[in-house]
C-alpha cells in the first residue's frame, strides 16, 4: 500500500489538497474519508490520478480499527 509521502512524488501538493478537501467535506456534513470522492477531486483540479486505493496513512490506524467496513471497502483494490 502507498503512503502520502509516496504519492507526493507525483503530486507534491496532495497532502495539502487532502487537508483542505477533508475540512470542507466535514463542514458540509459529507464523508471526509471517501477516497473515491477525493480521487475525483484531485483529478478534477488537474493533478495526477493517485490511484484506486487510498494510501495507508489516509486515515489513522485507530479509525480503521473502529471502521472495518471502510477497510473492507478498499482492501481488495489494486495498490
Amino acid at each position: 500500500m502507498s503512503t502520502f509521502a509516496e504519492l507526493m512524488e507525483q503530486n507534491p501538493n496532495i497532502r495539502q489538497q487532502y487537508d483542505t478537501w477533508r475540512n470542507e467535506r466535514a463542514q458540509k456534513g459529507q464523508d471526509p474519508t471517501d477516497w473515491d470522492e477525493f480521487r475525483q477531486f484531485v483529478m478534477y483540479i488537474g493533478a495526477p490520478d493517485p490511484g484506486d486505493r487510498p494510501p495507508d496513512d489516509f486515515v489513522g490506524d485507530d479509525w480503521k480499527a473502529q471502521h472495518p467496513e471502510w477497510v473492507a471497502r478498499y482492501s481488495d483494490r489494486a495498490a
